[in-house]
């Protein structure tokens, strides 16, 4: 509230009541001095003189950088100063150098109780235009909410973006859809930015959720879109890893970044929302805090114990980093869908998920069959029946639409927070009828459940089998699938237990020899190159100087996994297979696993967030970093630097 009468501000506080904060203001120069800080959703702008003063002071917030994303609303007195007026932007008429704010069709001047009322109002309809609509309904317990995934392409003026904007003002037209969901280079593909479709598809009505796959993204470029995409007012963000790239870029494979996995990436956007501190001038400044809502990716559907149990190793991280809400990847699986809401419920967890529904065609099932799209399961029972109906005069079209409506309300009856409906070429016509008919069906989501009876081969399920629903016990499975212990780990162990843990019987004495390295250029170079060659034949060290040897079971996640996970395993395994190499590497976190279920270990997975590579310390001695408190493993262990360490 901006008003040289103080007298306005109560105004507007009781007109506001309890669901809204008013911060006041005398006069222009004291507001804009706190707009950087307060960030209000709307401003209230009342007396103040010299007479022009509204005017100009209103066309400077509609244009500020700043506040220009408020809404802005003038509390204008009559000339007795007994009764107001309130007007706002569909009855202001600006002229820069007036002395009043003048319209043709304008609130009538009203005594103080009727203002009130008239005021409240006006603040409740700006603030549900100004607040997340996504976010709103997700949290709204009584909600089911409806996302609808657009996929973008390649080009600046292509038909596919002119048909995302017409399906996202058909979206916000319908007032179904609570978000229109945009994919970020899908496949590893290039793609136009996500960012420009999201803010046109936010000036249609509906709210966008952005897809980050930090694939392609250093930090920095990461932290640079988020702060693009807050100044945009885009607050809706999946964190991804995202696919590895493919052979469609500028004359070849692009070289994949995966600086930032999805769990870093979910501690970067909680950091900006707390407001970042960043040295700017020598000097420590906290940045104006964002107000993201951040999703994650989730796939239950996997196939092995190993990568089943690392996907929900991975969702523990991801929630202790700051998940709002979660999607799940594609699979039709009655029973793997019906784990993640039970798995949630007996963590304790609040998490709301919406499941993924992917209308699936004879030619994409055939593709997913074929591991083709990492994440995405389609077994030969499933794909035999889609083809079978592909066949039909229709090609299929009316079978799939109903799969999809049979899913949609399973994902009621289960206990989803709502529906994430995607499709290749999906009109908004055939996401109506999923909806309209999955709402018939799902008082009896029950009956549907044998209909989705598509397990894998030697397939792993978290809980045992309830024969009366043909879903889950709240009995854990047994773990059947045999632990590793080879050579290589069982020496490394014995050396890390020696040497590298604080309580080892040969740390100190090692550290204090690496103190002493530490000061001869001489014999650090000699350490190093010993480091490097030892390391390279047992473990195929890459010399990042930020080990995490430590963290993956003697396992490196630089040389060994083509994304750099750190923090357990991306989405894209296939039966134990590298999604990057299948059939010839078997994923890290597989290997990680069985070797940490060989001494009872493996829920560690799930424990410390470790966070990505340092690159300051690249090609330096990773021992020396250890010891002298340097990297990630040694904070992490509360081992101090020398310096440090004195004081």
């Amino acid at each position: 509230m901006i008003s040289q009468d103080p007298r306005t501000a109560e105004i507007a506080r009781r007109a506001a009541g309890t669901d809204m904060t008013v911060d006041y203001a005398a006069g222009e120069t004291e507001a804009l001095g706190m707009l950087r800080d307060a960030r209000p959703d709307i401003i209230l702008i009342g007396e103040l003189d010299p007479p022009g003063s509204v005017a100009r002071l209103y066309r400077r917030l509609q244009q500020g950088w700043i506040s220009h994303h408020a809404g802005l609303l003038v509390l204008e007195r009559d000339i007795s100063g007994n009764t107001h007026r309130v007007l706002g932007d569909e009855n202001l008429d600006l002229r820069l150098g007036g002395h009043a704010l003048a319209s043709g069709a304008e609130s009538p001047f009203l005594p103080i109780d009727r203002l009130i009322a008239r005021l409240g109002a006006a603040l409740a309809q700006k603030l549900a235009a100004k607040g997340n609509r996504f976010r709103n309904a997700m949290t709204d317990p009584d909600t089911f909410c409806l996302v609808w995934e657009q996929i973008p392409g390649p080009g600046a003026f292509e038909t596919r973006q002119e048909l995302v904007l017409d399906n996202a003002r058909r979206a916000a037209a319908s007032g179904k859809v609570c978000a229109v969901s945009i994919t970020d280079n899908p496949g590893g593909n290039p793609a136009i930015a996500t960012d420009i479709l999201c803010a046109e598809i936010r000036k249609a009505g509906v709210e966008p959720l952005v897809h980050i796959a930090m694939r392609d993204r250093s930090r920095n470029q990461a932290e640079s879109l988020l702060f693009q995409l807050a100044a945009l007012a885009v607050h809706n963000v999946l964190v991804l890893t995202g696919d590895y790239p493919s052979n469609l870029g500028f004359t070849g494979k692009s070289k994949p970044v995966f600086d930032l996995d999805s769990v870093n990436g979910l501690r970067l956007v909680a950091e900006m929302n707390r407001g970042m501190v960043r040295e700017i001038m020598r000097k420590p400044v906290r940045l104006a805090p964002a107000s993201f809502y951040s999703g994650v990716a989730f796939s239950p559907f996997k196939q092995m114990e190993a990568e089943v149990m690392g996907q929900y190793y991975k969702l523990q991280k991801k929630i202790r980093a700051g998940a709002d809400f979660a999607i799940t990847q594609v699979g039709y699986d009655a029973r793997k869908m019906h784990e993640l809401p039970l798995w949630l419920k007996l963590q304790n967890h609040s998490l709301p998920v919406l499941a993924g529904i992917y209308v699936l065609s004879h030619p994409v099932a055939r593709t997913m069959n074929a591991n083709h799209i990492p994440g995405c399961v389609v077994t030969p029972k499933l794909l035999g029946e889609i083809a079978a109906e592909s066949a039909g005069a229709d090609k299929g079209r009316q079978a799939r639409l109903d799969r999809a409506a049979r899913m949609y309300a399973l994902a009621r009856g289960m206990g989803y927070k709502g529906a994430y409906i995607s499709g290749q070429g999906l009109p908004f016509e055939s996401v109506e009828y999923i909806v309209a008919r999955g709402n018939e069906l799902a008082a009896d989501w029950r009956k549907l459940v044998p209909e989705f009876d598509y397990a894998q081969p030697n397939g792993f399920y978290l809980y045992g089998r309830d024969p009366r629903t043909g879903l889950n016990t709240e009995i854990p499975a047994r773990r059947d699938q045999p632990p590793a212990r080879p050579a290589i780990y069982r020496v490394s162990q014995a050396v890390h237990s020696a040497v590298f843990e604080p309580k080892g019987p040969l740390f100190r004495p090692v550290r204090k020899t690496m103190e002493r390295i530490d000061r001869s250029p001489f014999w650090k170079r000699v350490l190093h190159r010993v480091e490097r060659c030892s390391k390279n034949i047992m473990y195929a060290c890459k010399d990042c100087g930020d080990c995490a040897l430590f963290d993956a079971a003697y396992l490196c996640p630089v040389s060994q996994c083509p994304k750099d996970q750190r923090n357990a395993p991306c989405g894209g395994s296939y039966e134990g297979w590298c999604e990057v190499y299948p059939g010839e590497t078997e994923c890290i976190w597989v290997r990680a696993y069985r070797r940490l279920k060989s001494e009872g270990r493996e829920g560690e997975i799930a424990a410390a967030i470790v966070p990505p590579c340092d690159w300051e310390l690249w090609q330096t001695s990773s021992w020396i970093n250890y010891f002298l408190g340097r990297d990630h493993s040694s904070k992490q262990k509360g081992i101090l630097p020398p310096e440090e360490k004195k004081t």
